[in-house]
């Protein structure tokens, strides 16, 4: 499944030039062009003239851009029977990807398979991890035998862990997050004091095409929540290259115990004076900000009826909802395909050594999103309305 891609990259495709470059030479090779030479005079004067003329150069490149991507007609120009020998490989084809669309869902099911049977593992991942449990002597044992270790070194160790009544492994999620270099990017100081109550990373797959990510807390001061959800959904039906495409995301609400303690805003607080009555007072103004739990209030992308009303939107916005869109959707794969397997060794750093393909650049996507402007110093006390937070996606699915 970790070839999914989003939606939209097809459409983008260009329109492949699919004129064979023998048909193209012999064809130049019969019609010898029949231009007459330019001497550099005449060119210096159309250079001239075009610089003169900016209409006219303008609406010769205009017609060359609308060129790019055309079909080049030698398709439409070939023998009646050699179109349908074409025709009749796009049903040759349309067979193939019938096959592939069946490869897809029967490899989704064996994920899920095996799935069920990963469960008892990561069950007994966070009993080691949280200190319900400790590692059997075996377990131990296999664990060491992985590692170049020189035995004085182990003997060092086994005497300090006599000693130490250390609780399963501290900040075993938040260490695992942060070498991860594209979810690290997300994470502020203040994430971090939260992300240390974070029990458990887990996933589920949907009934239907998708999955949901699952993060557990102790209870702390931040949010009553004791469960945090994430769910990705792809469409029904496959893409053109045979794989799930991802549809939308939907987040969860966190209940965040108080203002000062919600890590997703930043809190304001000026003194101001009336002007009138000369007394002053306290003001609050709230601005959403930078932070990992955005994470679970996922942009979304605009429907198809509202394509239309939005084709003279600006450019850079259309940009910015694209990039943060695709952040989004990686953010959610690599937590389910890299994370989550692979976590102890995202723990220890082993992982970042392990050749995976590079994380996404330009983690700065998010950083002019919200602007605020500056109250005035003079504002009277009429009129002056609190910015609360910014309003939450439906309601987390408790588990």
């Amino acid at each position: 499944m970790s070839g999914i891609r989003k939606q939209g990259d097809i459409s983008k495709a260009p329109t492949p030039q699919n004129t064979p470059s023998s048909v193209a030479n012999s064809y130049l090779k019969q019609q010898p062009p029949s231009v007459s030479t330019i001497s550099e005079e005449d060119e210096n004067n159309l250079s001239k003239q075009l610089a003169n003329n900016p209409a006219l150069l303008l609406m010769i490149q205009g017609k060359l851009g609308s060129l790019v991507g055309q079909q080049s007609g030698y398709i439409e120009g070939l023998p009646a029977v050699v179109k349908k020998r074409v025709m009749g490989l796009k049903a040759v084809q349309l067979q193939q990807m019938k096959l592939e669309a069946e490869f897809q869902r029967d490899l989704l099911e064996l994920e899920k398979k095996y799935f069920k049977k990963y469960e008892p593992l990561y069950e007994r991942r966070k009993d080691i991890i949280n200190g319900v449990q400790e590692p059997t002597a075996d377990e131990v044992e296999v664990g060491e035998s992985l590692e170049e270790k020189e035995e004085d070194e182990e003997e060092e160790e086994e005497e300090e862990d006599a000693e130490d009544d250390t609780k399963g492994i501290p900040n075993f999620w938040l260490t695992a997050l942060e070498n991860l270099t594209t979810v690290s990017e997300t994470i502020t100081e203040r994430d971090s004091e939260v992300l240390l109550h974070l029990k458990d990373i887990r996933m589920e797959y949907l009934e239907t095409p998708g999955f949901e990510l699952i993060f557990e807390f102790d209870q702390n001061s931040f949010f009553s929540n004791q469960v945090l959800t994430k769910t990705y959904h792809y469409q029904a039906e496959l893409g053109y290259s045979g794989d799930f495409v991802y549809d939308h995301a939907d987040g969860c609400e966190i209940n965040w115990k108080s203002k000062e303690n919600n890590v997703t805003i930043n809190i304001e607080r000026r003194k101001q004076r009336n002007k009138n009555t000369k007394q002053t007072r306290t003001i609050e103004k709230l601005t959403p900000t930078e932070s990992f739990f955005n994470f679970f209030d996922p942009p979304k992308p605009p429907k198809a009826e509202e394509l239309d009303e939005e084709e003279e939107e600006d450019e850079e916005q259309e940009a910015d909802l694209e990039a943060r869109l695709e952040l989004d959707y990686q953010l959610g794969e690599e937590i389910k395909d890299r994370l989550i397997p692979r976590a102890v060794d995202w723990f220890t750093g082993d992982a970042v050594d392990y050749g995976f393909p590079e994380d996404l650049e330009d983690g700065e996507e998010d950083e002019d999103e919200f602007d605020s402007e500056a109250d005035s110093d003079e504002e009277e006390e009429e009129g002056i309305d609190e910015t609360g937070p910014k309003e939450n996606p439906p309601e987390c699915k408790q588990q």
